[in-house]
């Protein structure tokens, strides 16, 4: 890249950001999802500054309503998947009797994943909660053998149930 086509490309950026802006966000409501498909789409002509054959405005107005769309898509197949998940678990929970191969490689990769998101809490926090979830011992409990007070049990499980559940997230739709 020569001198001049950053200045060029700096100054293309500080005309067009606001209307690109303004006109994503005909598409989408959210501004920072808004605001991060038009810094794709200017990152990805940063990238493709030398080749692109019509105008750049022309370039950037089509790629941003490109991402919107392709946005759009990807939720729907996330919705599409989660709603999928959702109703295997419920089938699960009423019949878990009945062999699902789909629900035991799902749940196998949960545990997977649970158990490597354990693994990766602070060596405290992942303790305490060990002592709690899996060695079922109450906070009163817990406190007295790490000499320290109930409080501050409460708040380290509290700690690794928010990482874990942020963990989990795309796997469980209802958490």
């Amino acid at each position: 890249m020569e001198k001049q086509d950053i200045k060029h490309f700096e100054l293309l950026f500080k005309k067009l950001q606001p209307k690109l802006f303004v006109f994503c966000c005909k598409y989408v409501e959210d501004k920072e999802l808004a605001r991060d498909l038009v810094q794709e789409c200017f990152m990805n002509l940063w990238e493709n500054y030398d080749f692109v054959q019509s105008s750049y405005e022309s370039y950037l107005f089509t790629a941003v309503r490109n991402s919107c769309f392709s946005y759009f898509r990807q939720a729907k197949v996330h919705a599409d998947y989660e709603e999928l998940v959702s109703l295997q678990i419920k089938e699960y929970e009423i019949h878990p009797e009945i062999p699902s191969p789909l629900m035991d490689v799902y749940l196998k990769e949960i545990d997977i994943l649970l158990k490597s998101s354990i693994e990766k809490l602070p060596p405290k926090c992942r303790s305490i909660f060990m002592m709690s979830r899996y060695e079922g011992k109450k906070n009163q409990e817990i406190a007295r053998i790490l000499g320290i007070s109930v409080r501050t049990v409460e708040a380290q499980i509290y700690n690794a149930l928010k990482v874990l559940k942020a963990q989990l997230r795309d796997y469980l739709p209802g958490l």
